[in-house]
């Protein structure tokens, strides 16, 4: 029974089991491991907390517009109400996104490290991360105790929704105590007595460094030089592998102690998280990740797809191109860069391959035509940049259709150019009969329906991106159930897949809040800026740099977190030189793009990947020549900036 345990528990960890060695066993450690797996049940009732309050979320803000443009009667107190079931939803998640393994890390090291190494290294990450949370607890229950303020409108005392707040964390505490006794079980497992000090060593002497200089003024350093120590260890904590939400907590935590003592330290950790995560102005994020799962679920994609190759799939690389046509309508549903790649990859390689198109134009086209639902309204890299630099939602979602629309000729233009070069990369097609064409309009229609719907809305005005976003999130589960594509399975995947994405971005949220007034205190982003427009250069000179930088940090860093730390640093640069912030989002926008789909890290790569079952190196090189076209994309609205601002400045 105890060898059928230890196997249970070294397949659940995936590393591999020797079958010529016994492993080490541990029967009491194990055990408490194994009983361990009874917080899965309170995790997911927690859970099933959130995903009620995220429905009801989206209920209320759509009965609110419904309400005020048909009755001229809206509800009282709906932005109150959100940014406090806000709360309710991802605290209510983040323990369940912890025991499910969603909060990201950085494995580009990690990965290639033996497995004794690796175990270790796992342990010691885990045990800080650990730490983070705890510490996390305590500042937030020193908060909600000293905390007396409600809501203005209703009245709502914020204090119990902080404590309920505190019970998720505790949650998530609890999860991450169950992930140091596997790891723990796993390191000793795994390595030998050398490798164990040495990972009990590396958990421990970080913690012992990292409190003493927390509690100690370091005299002689300047915030400069503390800003710049803050940075290098942050990068040298997400490659080491720990969870980037907590390392930028915990990052944060240390140097704004370092700066302004412990007490300022907890007082900031302990409301940045809550007033970030119950902050109206991230609803849209919300909403439009539900929007984008439920339209994933309700096989909406399939109709897109359908649309765009039945009108020119029967072309030289037609399939290619009607891919990125429907990349670019999915894209204009969902938001994001990871939607389209995975439903697409689905719908068309399996079609590419029965055309014997070559799976190098079949995998560039579908690893990165996604990344064209980040430009294409609404964009959920458009939200986050937004509320950080504290822009319009609505004039961003304007300014990116007409590059969206760019990008996708430029990707056009490359496989057709591809194909030119080499005919046999892409075979040509029958023509689709008239029918067909016609009758994919009707698969595709409702939902090109619904973005016009959402999109004119908020360009007309009657009503604001977080309102649009209920709207098409709502629309999308009424026309997934009208049109009995979105059965209850499906509908219970959606909300729980939206909510787990939801509660890992908002504590990558949390964190860059918590870093950002690290940043702030450290003045490193200012003199950054002060030493860059003092320098006699060109302003393109500058935006070269800055182009080349967020190209590097996008080879290692995912989407998601490069855009949350380079906007605080790079606003006030541009702000320096005067540039229109609403045009440097767009930019923002297509070198977050390149993010997703650069080696080595590149997210949409490795769900290619795992999609179509190749090697890694041959997705690479497949991906290259869209690389290039993003580079021709950018460099064109860079050279002209009316092609973000033209729609703006119409409304």
């Amino acid at each position: 029974a105890d060898r059928a345990l230890s196997l249970r528990l070294r397949l659940f960890s995936g590393e591999p089991m020797s079958t010529s060695t016994m492993p080490r066993e541990y029967p009491l450690l194990e055990k408490i491991c194994a009983s361990s797996a009874f917080i899965e049940k309170p995790l997911r009732w927690c859970g099933n907390v959130g995903i009620f309050f995220f429905f009801l979320m989206v209920v209320i803000t759509f009965v609110d517009v419904f309400l005020r443009y048909f009755f001229g009667r809206p509800l009282d107190g709906t932005v109150e109400i959100t940014g406090l079931m806000m709360a309710m939803i991802v605290f209510s998640y983040t323990g369940y996104a912890q025991y499910t393994k969603t909060h990201i890390n950085m494995d580009i090291i990690t990965h290639k490290l033996q497995p004794d190494t690796k175990a270790a290294l796992e342990f010691a990450t885990t045990v800080w991360s650990m730490f983070t949370i705890a510490m996390c607890i305590y500042a937030m229950t020193r908060y909600g105790m000293t905390n007396q303020k409600a809501t203005p409108i209703l009245g709502i005392p914020y204090a119990p929704f902080i404590f309920l707040g505190v019970a998720g964390v505790c949650l998530l505490f609890l999860a991450l105590v169950r992930d140091t006794l596997v790891t723990l079980l796993e390191m000793l497992r795994q390595a030998g007595s050398t490798k164990i000090i040495i990972g009990v060593a590396l958990a421990v002497i970080p913690l012992l460094v990292a409190w003493y200089f927390g509690t100690h003024r370091i005299m002689g350093l300047s915030g400069l030089h503390v800003g710049i120590v803050g940075i290098v260890v942050l990068f040298t904590l997400f490659f080491l592998g720990m969870p980037i939400g907590f390392a930028l907590m915990a990052t944060g935590l240390l140097f704004v102690c370092v700066l302004r003592g412990q007490l300022a330290g907890i007082n900031m950790f302990g409301n940045s998280w809550f007033n970030t995560v119950s902050n109206y102005t991230w609803a849209p994020l919300m909403s439009f990740m539900l929007m984008g799962y439920a339209c994933y679920y309700s096989r909406f994609g399939e109709d897109l797809y359908r649309l765009g190759t039945a009108w020119i799939g029967h072309m030289r690389g037609g399939l290619a191109i009607g891919t990125v046509a429907a990349c670019t309508l999915f894209g204009a549903v969902v938001g994001d860069t990871l939607s389209g790649t995975i439903a697409m990859s689905a719908i068309a390689l399996p079609e590419m391959r029965k055309a014997r198109y070559d799976d190098k134009l079949a995998l560039g086209t579908l690893s990165c035509s996604g990344t064209i639902g980040s430009l294409i309204p609404p964009s959920t890299t458009f939200i986050l940049y937004g509320v950080l630099a504290e822009q319009s939602i609505g004039d961003l979602f304007m300014a990116g259709i007409l590059p969206g629309l760019l990008c996708m000729v430029c990707f056009m233009g490359i496989i057709w150019l591809m194909v030119l070069k080499n005919p046999d990369l892409a075979p040509r097609r029958e023509k689709a009969p008239l029918a067909e064409r016609v009758s994919s309009l009707k698969g595709g229609l409702p939902i090109v329906l619904l973005f016009i719907l959402v999109i004119g809305g908020i360009y007309g005005g009657l009503f604001t991106a977080t309102e649009g976003g209920a709207i098409g999130a709502a629309g999308t589960l009424i026309l997934g159930l009208v049109m009995g594509r979105l059965k209850w399975s499906n509908f219970r995947k959606s909300m729980e897949e939206s909510s787990r994405f939801t509660a890992m971005c908002f504590t990558l949220l949390g964190g860059a809040t918590i870093l950002g007034y690290f940043m702030t205190m450290s003045r490193m982003p200012t003199m950054l800026a002060n030493s860059i427009a003092s320098l006699d250069v060109a302003p393109i000179v500058v935006m070269c740099v800055i182009v080349i930088v967020m190209c590097v940090l996008g080879c290692f860093l995912p989407a998601i977190p490069l855009i949350l730390i380079t906007v605080p640093i790079f606003l006030p640069i541009a702000k320096s030189f005067h540039w229109d912030l609403v045009w440097f989002g767009v930019i923002f926008a297509i070198l977050n793009n390149m993010a997703s789909i650069t080696p080595p890290f590149g997210i949409n790569l490795f769900v290619m990947k795992g999609v179509a079952d190749v090697p890694l190196g041959l997705i690479f090189r497949a991906a290259m020549p869209f690389v290039l076209a993003l580079f021709l994309c950018l460099a064109l609205i860079i050279a002209f900036p009316s092609i973000s601002l033209l729609i703006p400045s119409l409304m």
